[in-house]
């Protein structure tokens, strides 16, 4: 199988800290940093219904840290997300909407909030001259039927969607494996396939690219379609899509400020 690319991420640390007391006694004096974390997990379902579908965004968060002891008012609970997308632009996009989302749960509870968000992968984006050459090397080792070109974006996010954003790059998938991708089910069903054939056809690859004097790698740089055009280019913006603070400031007169998002 080869796709036209896979969409990229930003990660996401979210801490919403409460004031902690006795949960039977007197949960009056306490601020529940979980409840907050819980209506920041429904208004994030809230606005899931904006995200373009085209975009192909994904939200998927989890708590790794929801209190203490039960007969406490939690007063510190920490959330991690992903927020994906099929381009740069589009997951950032709706990444302020995610923030004004979980902000805005931290307000209604009287909570305080910090969220630190690091741009993740790049979104993939496959050359149109590797896929070419991966398709003529996979048909080659698995015949023309066992090859699937789907010029579609999948869901999943790699590490290869940083090269893509400078160089030419090519993500084919091989078969031999079974079950559910991340599930406990997922092993290796046919080693030939997934390990010995992927070998050859890499090395079918590199063949093409590097004969006659590399003339075709020499083709794909010359033709290439990338983002960046440079390495410094490409760590420049994923310094200016960083951000790291408190959210929100309950000022002595009654106030409330909301640092920009």
């Amino acid at each position: 199988l080869i796709r036209k690319g896979s969409v990229g991420n930003i990660k996401k640390i979210v801490r919403y800290k409460g004031v902690a007391a006795h949960a039977g006694s007197c949960p009056d004096k306490g601020i529940n940093a979980l409840y907050a974390a819980a209506l920041g997990l429904s208004a994030i379902n809230s606005v899931r219904e904006t995200f373009k579908e085209n975009d192909l965004i994904r939200v998927h968060p989890i708590i790794t840290n929801g209190g203490a002891a039960v007969n406490a008012i939690p007063s510190d609970v920490t959330m991690e997300s992903y927020v994906r997308g099929k381009t740069l632009e589009a997951f950032e996009y709706e990444n302020k909407k995610v923030n004004r989302a979980l902000i805005g749960a931290a307000i209604s509870m009287g909570a305080k909030i910090e969220i630190e968000d690091k741009l993740g992968y790049h979104p993939l984006n496959n050359d149109d001259n590797l896929i070419d050459i991966a398709k003529e090397a996979m048909e080659y080792v698995l015949g023309k039927d066992g090859v699937k070109i789907d010029l579609v974006y999948g869901t999943g996010s790699t590490d290869l969607g940083d090269l893509s954003a400078v160089m030419p790059v090519v993500h084919p998938y091989m078969p031999g494996a079974k079950g559910a991708p991340h599930g406990n089910d997922y092993y290796i069903e046919n080693p030939q396939t997934a390990c010995v054939d992927s070998a050859k056809v890499q090395l079918i690859m590199l063949r093409k690219l590097l004969s006659d004097n590399a003339g075709y790698a020499s083709m794909v740089l010359e033709n290439k379609c990338v983002p960046f055009s440079s390495k410094e280019e490409f760590f420049e913006q994923r310094k200016k899509s960083e951000r790291s603070g408190d959210c929100v400031e309950y000022c002595e007169n009654g106030e409330i400020r909301v640092m920009p998002l």
